[in-house]
Parts: C-alpha cells; sequence; structure tokens
C-alpha cells in the first residue's frame, strides 16, 4: 500500500482531509452543523440549547472516526467500542444507528450499563463505504444526554 496522504499524491482539496486506506484513499470533510463549533479535527461541540427538549435530544458533542477493514473480515466482528469516559456507578447507555445501515450489516450490543459496540453482524463481500451514525444515550443521574458518532467505514478488497 502506498499512502497516497503522505506522500502528496492525492487530490484532496484544501478544506478536506485526506484519509488513506488499503489500495487508495478518501477525501473527507468535517463540517459541523449551525450551533455547533469544531473543538478538534474531529469533533464538534454543541454551543448551546434553547429548551430542555433540544437540550436532551441534540446531541452535546459529534466525534468522527475512520475505520478500515478487508472484505474477508470474519463476521460477527466488534469494530468500534463506546461509552462514556469516566464513567460513573449508576450510568446507562442506550445505542443506536441513526443512519447509514440500510443494507443492515451492522448491529450494536450492550456489553454492560455503560459500554457498548457496534459490530458487522453479515460479510461485506465487495469493496464499499459507509458513513454510519450512531447514538449514544447516556442516562446520568436522572437526565439524557445525547453523543453522535459518525463513522466512515471503508471495506476494501483483502490483499491475495
Amino acid at each position: 500500500d502506498i499512502d497516497e496522504c503522505a506522500i502528496g499524491s492525492h487530490n484532496c482539496s484544501a478544506a478536506e482531509t485526506c484519509y488513506n486506506i488499503q489500495g487508495s484513499f478518501r477525501c473527507l470533510s468535517f463540517e459541523c452543523p449551525s450551533n455547533y463549533r469544531k473543538v478538534s479535527d474531529m469533533r464538534c461541540e454543541r454551543i448551546g440549547c434553547f429548551n430542555f427538549l433540544e437540550c436532551q435530544s441534540t446531541p452535546v458533542r459529534i466525534t468522527y472516526y475512520q475505520l478500515n477493514f478487508q472484505t474477508n473480515i470474519v463476521v460477527p466482528a466488534h469494530i468500534f467500542r463506546i461509552g462514556p469516559s469516566p464513567a460513573y456507578a449508576g450510568d446507562s447507555i442506550v445505542l443506536t444507528i441513526t443512519s447509514g445501515n440500510e443494507e443492515g450489516f451492522f448491529s450494536t450490543r450492550r456489553l454492560n450499563a455503560y459500554t457498548g459496540v457496534v459490530f458487522l453482524q453479515r460479510q461485506v463481500k465487495e469493496p464499499k463505504d459507509f458513513l454510519l451514525d450512531v447514538e449514544m444515550k447516556l442516562w446520568r443521574q436522572g437526565t439524557y444526554t445525547t453523543f453522535l458518532a459518525k463513522i466512515y467505514i471503508f471495506i476494501t478488497a483483502h490483499a491475495y
């Protein structure tokens, strides 16, 4: 694999980040929605909310992740672990894939009250890109706080 991002042989714009994958690369752009500010290359945080309902239903933080697997990955495969940091006694989470799983390749499972995983439940036979939105609702001391993980998953052909 040649790292096109490292040697500069990619065609990503200045507004995009080059992400190397097996045999190729992707140009990714990370924008924060309105009412969010970028706090790092891969993270947006909500600036404020106007009422209790909005505070409960919109994510306090949106974080982007990139994962790369080959088509011969053995399923079921835990590909992403999520939970609050730090976790406290009494915490409880609910995980939901809110978009990007229309073909049903992925699912979520709780490992315990405060840790969950996203797993690949069906073999992906051909190279394919996914963008999963995984929402974690954290129940802590009587209120829910929502976090959103936007996970780019690149399935590439395996090398023979």
